[in-house]
């Protein structure tokens, strides 16, 4: 698996359809140490860091882009087993739920 971010979710807004936007320290290397520590569901993969959720789709070829998603996207399952394991606070999930 190999992380490679798209223009949509970096600063400044690129012509046409916008993602979210990535916080400005989120690198190459903690963005593809997400991918590697994320939980597949179906054909998406989920990760959390600093409270915030994650989620990457394939581009083709082994590769991912991913982007900051509220909770609400999240699988009920990955919330509940990551507030179990202590990876996020009910905090995080209320701050960033939409």
């Amino acid at each position: 698996m190999r992380y490679e971010g798209s223009r949509k979710h970096r600063e400044p807004w690129q012509p046409g359809r916008r993602g979210t936007l990535c916080p400005s320290h989120l690198d190459q290397s903690i963005a593809q140490r997400l991918l590697e520590e994320s939980e597949l569901v179906g054909n998406k993969r989920y990760a959390v860091y600093e409270g915030i959720a994650y989620c990457a789709q394939q581009d083709g070829n082994d590769r991912w882009h991913g982007y900051p998603v509220g909770w609400v996207e999240v699988p009920e399952r990955l919330r509940r087993s990551w507030l179990n394991k202590g990876r996020l606070r009910r905090r995080d999930i209320r701050n960033h739920w939409n």
